[in-house]
């Protein structure tokens, strides 16, 4: 084994070599990925914005359908850290935006489609 320090800082070229090759740029990935959070969160306060002004307006369709879509995200990102870290808490919210959203989007339809009986129903529930 060579731990020289002429050993290690070839070993540290190729690395870097390697890395450039591949067209692979680790900054721009960890801003793409710092971004889409940000635009996560900033979505949701304006979802949850929506939702609140769509309350007072009355608007039934407009609280159902971001309703969903919140849930179908929430849903979707549960997934996919649960198929790693097998966890009970995730689990949950996995289960939660299964659920929220079809019962959202049934809720949806029922209101478009002005099917009042159905609506009557699941709003009940």
């Amino acid at each position: 084994m060579d731990n020289s320090i002429e050993g290690n800082g070839y070993h540290k070229e190729e690395i870097l070599a390697k890395s450039r090759q591949s067209k692979k740029d680790e900054g721009v990935e960890h801003a793409e990925i710092k971004g889409f959070k940000l635009g996560e969160r900033i979505g949701s306060v304006v979802a949850i914005i929506l939702v609140v002004l769509a309350h007072f307006m009355g608007q039934a369709e407009t609280i159902f359908a971001i309703s969903a879509i919140m849930l179908a995200t929430i849903f979707g990102q549960s997934l996919t850290v649960y198929r790693f870290k097998k966890s009970k808490y995730l689990l949950a919210w996995l289960v939660l935006g299964a659920v929220g959203t079809i019962y959202f989007f049934i809720l949806f339809l029922a209101a478009t489609q002005e099917w009042t009986v159905l609506l009557e129903r699941l709003w009940r529930w």
